[in-house]
This record gives C-alpha cells, structure tokens and sequence, in this order.
C-alpha cells in the first residue's frame, strides 16, 4: 500500500508548483505566446489577450468559480521566472483535459515538459479522475512521443477548417427542397444520428452528451432567450428519412468577431449523399446572419465531409490527433 501511494503520489521536482491564477497569468500568457504564437495567429486565436485581460482582475479571480477550474494546473519556475506549464480541466465523468503544455525554448530538451505532464497525471488521479484527453498537433513528433511514452493513445484525428467570411457568398448554392430546420420533437431522431455518426473510439473518450439533442419545450425557450438577451442564435438543418434523420448539420454564432462553430453529423450509410447538400443549404440560410468565419472539426474518418468542406472553399488551419490515457 505505501508503495503504491508512492508511486501515485510521487515528489514533485523543486522546480514545480501549482499554478497561482492571481501570481501567474501574466507570465502564463507571455509563455503560450511564445510557444504557440503560429498556431494562435493561424487560429485567429484571442486566447493571449483574454490572459492578459483576466490578469488584470486580480483578486477579482476568487470570484470566478469556472475560471478557477480553467486555469488550474502546475508551472515550472526558474531563474526566478515561469518557463514552463501544463494546465488540467475536469469535463465531467471523470474525464480530464490537459492543455498549455508550453516550455521556453531556450528552457527545451531538459525533461522539463515531461515531468510537468507526470504532475498534471498526479493530480488527475488524486482527484479520482478515470481518463485524460489532450489534442496534439499530428506533425508535433516531439509532443506526440512525449504523450505516447505516457501511455496515452490516439483515438481520433481531426482537421481543423476554416471558411474565411469573404469566401461564402461565392459559393453559397441553390436550396435543397429535402431539407428543413430541427423542431420540437426531433430529439430521438437527432441522438440516434449523432451516435450513428461519431465513431465508437471518440463516443468512448468523448462521450456524447444527450442534453445536447434535446429538442424540446425548454430548448425552444432556452435558444428564444440566448437571442433575445445576448443576440446568439443556432441554425440547424436535417435531412428527414423514412421516420429518421439520415443527416444533421449546425451552426451556433458567438458574440464579437469570434468564428460561427459548425457541427455536421451524417449516418454511416447515408456518407456522400448530403454532405454537400448540407453546407449548400446553410450557406443560402446563413445568408442573413452578420458575416463572419465558419469554424469545424472534422475527423478523418469522415472522408466525404472533408471533400464537400474543400468543394466550399474551407482551408486546412491545423490537423489534431486526439489522444486519451486511461486511469483505470
């Protein structure tokens, strides 16, 4: 028993401590600029400004229960500075996020990253956590070797796409007379498609949730409120079949300039009918919306969405494997 717990509680290097949101997000800000600034300029990423910013509430941070959540984690210090850093989430079911992996690069090739992903695995397994998952960049050799020796495995890969707002009306096509907006009374159909459509490896890492498909009373008010109070709306289309839905396709607008977030499901056997039905049909109902970037993520076991997403002008911003450690 005492050697179990050593082993899984084991001594943290001198070097790292837990993350102080109050003390540390300045610096954490100045380091995932610097070792994500590509990806984060890319992405159109504000998350550097939304660092500093929360830096400047201070002691207002106590107060922010969710953010407390986000920004906890473990820094390594040195020479007086914060050079290195790994933050943990919990999503729920006991699943964890791990993110900001970031090292220096003149601080690189000294084990530092390593030893900050073991005290991130520590604290998830102190806290009872039962899986973490991370994604990482498929052409980052060195991180994903780093996460391989940890015991973690791929279970997906997603690519990152982008359709630019000067891009969709040039390729906004004719209305599909098939397709119509979700309503109340969908939600068996909706669930059963997206389950039919996620691959079991992510449904298993990501567990779908059910709330998300509820199209019921209270989502029609819910989504009526979101609107009236905030400006936020969700477009969704389906595509009916024999009493079910053969395909699902969702866009939800954010406030300021951030990217719509585009979500398609499609049924295993339904692949290559609706895909490019689907955004034609969205684009010609987005018509509307103020025009702003569309963001997805779409695995590549998904070939079919990946060709309609390159007929409809989206680019390749990133392509992500999504990996997951067990805890057992």
């Amino acid at each position: 028993m005492i050697a179990w717990a050593l082993q899984a509680r084991p001594a943290l290097d001198r070097h790292i401590r837990r993350f102080m949101p109050q003390r540390d997000l300045s610096a954490l800000a100045d380091l995932v600029e610097v070792a994500f600034g590509e990806d984060l300029a890319r992405t159109g990423s504000p998350m550097v400004h939304d660092l500093r910013q929360m830096a400047l509430a201070g002691p207002l941070l106590q107060l922010a229960g969710p953010l407390a959540a986000f920004l906890n984690g473990y820094v390594w210090m040195e020479d007086g500075c914060l050079v290195g850093n790994v933050s943990v989430a919990h999503k729920g079911r006991g699943i964890w996020s791990m993110t900001n992996v970031a090292v220096l690069p003149e601080y690189r090739g000294r084990g530092i990253a390593g030893q900050l992903v073991d005290a991130g695995i520590a604290h998830v397994r102190q806290q009872g956590g039962r899986r973490i998952v991370l994604q990482v960049r498929a052409d980052n050799d060195a991180a994903r070797t780093l996460y391989l020796h940890r015991g973690f495995c791929r279970f997906d890969t997603w690519h990152e796409l982008n359709l630019a707002a000067r891009d969709q009306a040039s390729v906004v096509g004719p209305p599909n007379a098939d397709l119509r907006r979700s309503r109340l009374g969908d939600t068996r159909q909706l669930w059963q498609l997206a389950r039919d459509s996620v691959i079991p490896a992510t449904q298993h890492c990501l567990p779908l949730e059910r709330a998300d498909f509820r199209r019921d009373l209270a989502w029609l008010i819910g989504r009526s409120l979101r609107f009236a109070f905030s400006g936020r709306e969700t477009l969704e289309l389906v595509a009916p079949r024999q009493g079910d839905l053969a395909a699902c396709i969702r866009l939800s607008t954010n406030l300021g300039r951030h990217p719509y977030e585009l979500l398609m499901y499609v049924a295993q056997g339904q692949r290559g009918r609706w895909e490019s039905a689907l955004l034609d049909g969205l684009l010609t109902r987005a018509a509307d919306l103020p025009t702003r970037d569309w963001r997805t993520y779409v695995s590549d076991t998904h070939p079919e969405a990946l060709e309609a997403c390159g007929r409809c002008a989206f680019e390749t911003l990133r392509v992500l494997d999504q990996m997951a450690l067990e805890l057992g």
